[in-house]
């Protein structure tokens, strides 16, 4: 008797967001598939963020009903000296329900698949892809609320890649050092390891244990994708959904920041809040300024470095332009000018968390 190709059956159904997640957590009792989910936000539809831009990517949409889009894509390798396959693969994108601007790109594809033909394309479609960004605390947070919201006795952390900032060689530069560790730590010890060796995770790989039975092997990233072979609805119900309120929360906090979003071309400045007096001295500012220094594809100018610090930043990318201020030792003041688009602040927020420190995003309020 032939065995049924469960997967081949689950591609030949259409669905709504309803039967999707149904039939996902179905395919996942069934056959052994690892689902990767990538939420993003875009003021684009789908069928617009996903088309061959580069022309060794061909996207096609197969269907399009009650919120949810299949598509298929056929990835050519640029390596036209060799005789390589084309890699072929489908994923849906799943409009949230309640959070405008708001997706989930879900696939069962292979991870071959995912790292070379479609993660790169998501990362490269700047500005029309946003990605969230999860600081430890955040993921902490919410590792913490998944692991007691499914009744987990532990999740044990068994692999975790990590970045640490240690002194280097001049006063004001850090060097930062990546590195992955198989741990087999508990939940909270892995993440009090990498707060003693001044670091946060890039990544995280766990077991999600009910006493000393695993459930389900699970990955989820400081962009907050994750991936599991198990588990699959409260993975996506106390895992993506809360990164989904995260993502939506931080797309409108960045919206409409420009000058030019203003018809009388007033500011709106946000700030990095540390919660701690991080920049009181003239040695931690000088830090932050060479970390600055390092931001890919830009400029950066200081305008005054005594009695306050302010620096000038052209993100050359979409042509985005801000004024950054310390003013005080707890806050970093960004200072959108007449473009400042959305995907730009969440890359200069991003280089601040990861080659300076990290901090809450906040509302600029004026004192007095």
């Amino acid at each position: 008797m032939a065995q049924m190709d469960f997967t081949a059956l689950f591609y030949r159904q259409s669905y709504d967001r309803e039967s999707l997640v149904k039939a996902l957590d179905g395919l996942l009792r069934t056959e052994a598939h690892t689902l990767t989910m990538l939420p993003y936000a875009s003021e684009k539809p789908p069928t617009e963020c996903f088309r061959a831009y580069y022309g060794n990517r061909d996207f096609s949409c197969i269907s399009s009903e009650g919120g949810v889009n299949l598509f298929g894509l056929v990835f050519h390798s640029p390596r036209k000296d060799y005789d390589i396959p084309p890699i072929e693969g489908r994923f849906f994108v799943y409009e949230h329900p309640r959070l405008p601007n708001t997706y989930i790109l879900l696939t069962i594809e292979s991870q071959d698949f995912i790292r070379r033909a479609l993660l790169p394309f998501v990362e490269r479609s700047y500005p029309r892809i946003y990605l969230t960004l999860l600081n430890q605390q955040h993921m902490h947070s919410l590792l913490r609320e998944f692991k007691d919201n499914r009744g987990f006795t532990d999740l044990k952390v068994v692999r975790a890649a990590h970045r640490s900032r240690f002194p280097g060689q001049k006063p004001t530069r850090e060097t930062i050092i990546s590195s992955v560790i198989w741990s087999n730590l508990g939940l909270d010890g892995a993440f009090d390891y990498v707060h003693e060796l001044n670091g946060w995770f890039k990544s995280l790989t766990f077991e999600a244990l009910r006493n000393s039975r695993v459930y389900a092997e699970i990955t989820v990233t400081r962009s907050g994708i994750a991936k599991t072979d198990g588990e699959f609805i409260g993975v996506f119900d106390d895992l993506i959904s809360p990164i989904c309120e995260i993502l939506h929360d931080s797309h409108e906090l960045f919206r409409n920041r420009s000058r030019r979003d203003s018809v009388s071309l007033e500011v709106r400045p946000l700030t990095i809040n540390f919660g701690r007096d991080q920049l009181a001295d003239e040695e931690e500012r000088a830090k932050l300024v060479e970390a600055m220094r390092l931001l890919d594809k830009a400029s950066m100018s200081v305008v005054h470095s005594n009695p306050y610090l302010q620096l000038s930043v052209i993100d050359y990318f979409d042509g985005s332009t801000f004024d950054l201020w310390v003013l005080n030792p707890r806050e970093l003041i960004i200072v959108p000018q007449l473009k400042g688009t959305v995907s730009s602040i969440r890359r200069l927020v991003s280089h601040v968390f990861d080659n300076y420190a990290e901090g809450y995003i906040e509302d600029f309020q004026a004192v007095g």
